[in-house]
């Protein structure tokens, strides 16, 4: 019994040692959306305070979604650095401050009270693969601004991007992400703009 069990514990060892160090796996990689501040004509500041309410629609996973012949499936070695939907909320409060038109941008567990609320739903943020190495990368939000007092709806927008690439290299598909919110955000500011003169 004693062979047996030196046999068994040898055997187990052994097949631990079948991965050379020279055949390492790949170290995990994260990512995160850039928060580029825009040179946009000065507005009039307000004496007005907003909330930035959580993006729905999104699952809670930092995973990187991508999908190919109609499934979604996610990188297994790259990440988003935090949760999408906490970092579309931090792209949105930071657009808002930058505007210059609002006394606050308040948390949404904020103790004072604010004049509007921001409601997004994030659609679709993710990566659809044609081929091997043809893809578009894809960014859908709706947008709703309401106003608190009246729950009056000010203004609805649905916002949406695509962008073809040519390449597979995750910095590649995240430089992407980034023009495609930095268009985002130039369209988002003139939007809010807009609907609050």
């Amino acid at each position: 019994m004693k062979v047996f069990y030196f046999g068994f514990v040898v055997l187990f060892f052994s097949a631990c040692s079948l991965i050379s160090p020279s055949q390492t796996l790949p170290a995990n990689k994260y990512f995160s959306i850039s928060l580029n501040d825009f040179a946009l004509p000065k507005t009039q500041h307000k004496e007005i305070t907003i909330i930035v309410a959580l993006p729905k629609g999104l699952a809670y996973t930092n995973e990187i979604f991508y999908k190919k012949d109609n499934i979604v499936n996610a990188y297994a070695y790259h990440f988003w650095k935090e949760n999408p939907a906490l970092m579309i909320k931090n792209f949105l409060e930071f657009h808002l401050q930058n505007l210059g038109i609002f006394k606050a941008v308040l948390n949404q567990d904020s103790l004072a009270s604010a004049d509007y609320i921001l409601e997004s739903k994030v659609d679709v943020l993710e990566q659809d693969f044609s081929n091997e190495l043809h893809s578009k990368i894809k960014f859908g939000i709706n947008l709703n601004l309401v106003q608190i007092n009246t729950k009056k709806l000010i203004a609805n927008k649905y916002f949406y991007y695509e962008k073809e690439l040519n390449d597979n290299n995750p910095q590649i598909l995240i430089q992407n992400y980034d023009d495609i919110f930095a268009s985002f955000a130039k369209d988002f500011r003139a939007w809010v703009d807009k609907n609050l003169e």
